[in-house]
């Protein structure tokens, strides 16, 4: 998710610098002339706009707006741009109907930007007040954030604050819809770097979202999917502290997954999976505690389908998800009837009742029974009992 936020902060970070080297040159030029207030559109055959747009790859229409308006002691600014395109590699990274920001410039600080521009040594960040982006149902596509080289400037000691609004917003990957967004990024913006304060994300896919597209996400599952797949989330995760070393982020949210059949690459164990038919599950999560119950039929290639239509296998517990990208699991697992068959022999079967207890992050600790109640092909039939072992699942260094 860190990752995620960053690379959509350097996309908004392309829009404020536009937005903010125009309004320094042009509230510098202008501000004697103000009077009560000044707006006009902005001229894009200006060599400055033009080659500020084509430099952060962003396009907007010509009857965007500026608008100055001068208090007590300083300006106020307000720009409109409308219809606004980014690009990314000439490809369409994120478009809205309008992009409006509003920041202020005292007297004072005018004055000495332009003695700073004139002389020709550069802007002093810490001039500029805090600066308010507002992007109105704007259409992100998340796929080509890929293609941002990340940052790794280090960031001088001036800055200024900058808060990034977006509301009613459309997130795709390349052609899939996947859902409405909103979010807020506040942070402190230095000459080449950006540092996240704290930001809000919501996320709501639509009622039917492809279940195959979570199964991406999982290197153990091989697909997700079935012909009356659905799938729902509703996620939402702020984080008050970003900018801090420790997990602050805070998770809440809703999962639910129906209809569907789970296909795995492999078990804990040296067993061969089969599907998991008739799949449900009900994933909901409170200030970063899970409450999970995943109901599903694990198939007997042996028996007609038709008559496995009754769910045998139950999952219910917590995941606490205080470090979102490394959940810490509780869970019992209780199946009735389940089929298994060695990996390297599938004549080597059997069907068992089980009960297993799994706990833990990177390493699973597994506990648990089984009752065997038929064994095929082995030398010596298979009796109850009952086992402790562990399953890695993430290796500590992430090798």
């Amino acid at each position: 998710m860190n990752s995620l936020i960053k690379k959509i902060l350097r996309t908004f970070f392309s829009i404020a610098i536009t937005f903010i080297l125009c309004i320094v040159i042009i509230t510098i030029s202008l501000y004697i002339y103000i009077g009560q207030g000044l707006e006009f559109e902005i001229d894009k055959s200006n060599s400055l706009v033009s080659s500020l747009s084509e430099e952060y790859s962003i396009d907007f229409d010509k009857s965007s707006t500026i608008n100055l308006v001068t208090d007590s002691d300083k300006i106020n600014v307000y720009i409109l741009l409308r219809d606004v395109i980014v690009n990314n590699n000439n490809a369409v990274l994120l478009k809205a109907p309008n992009a409006s920001l509003r920041t202020a410039f005292s007297y004072t600080n005018i004055i000495t930007l332009s003695n700073l521009i004139l002389n020709k040594k550069g802007m002093s960040y810490r001039l500029v007040e805090d600066v308010n982006i507002h992007l109105n149902e704007p259409i992100l596509n998340v796929a080509h954030l890929n293609n941002f080289d990340d940052n790794n400037t280090s960031k001088n000691s001036e800055f200024f604050p900058l808060n990034i609004k977006a509301d009613n917003g459309i997130l795709f990957d390349n052609g899939l819809e996947i859902g409405n967004f909103s979010l807020a990024l506040n942070l402190h913006q230095f000459e080449s770097k950006s540092e996240l304060k704290s930001y809000s994300v919501q996320l709501e896919s639509h009622k039917e979202f492809p279940a195959d597209y979570i199964g991406d996400f999982f290197e153990e599952v091989v697909l997700l999917y079935d012909e009356n797949e659905s799938v729902y989330f509703d996620i939402n995760i702020k984080d008050d502290n970003a900018s801090t070393s420790e997990n602050t982020q805070i998770l809440n949210g809703t999962l639910r997954v129906r209809d569907t059949k789970l296909d795995l690459r492999e078990f804990p164990v040296e067993l061969k999976p089969e599907s998991i038919r008739n799949l449900n599950i009900d994933l909901n999560i409170i200030d970063n505690i899970g409450q999970i119950n995943f109901l599903g039929s694990v198939t007997n290639p042996k028996v007609r389908l038709k008559l496995q239509k009754d769910p045998n296998l139950q999952i219910t517990g917590s995941i606490d998800f205080e470090e979102i990208s490394e959940p810490y699991l509780n869970l019992t697992v209780n199946g009735t009837d389940i089929y298994f068959a060695k990996l390297d022999n599938i004549n080597l079967n059997g069907i068992t009742d089980l009960m297993v207890l799994i706990s833990g992050k990177n390493v699973l600790d597994l506990a648990g029974e089984l009752n065997i109640k038929k064994s095929n092909g082995f030398l010596v039939p298979l009796t109850s009992s009952t086992f402790e072992t562990q399953h890695v699942i993430k290796k500590e260094n992430n090798e």
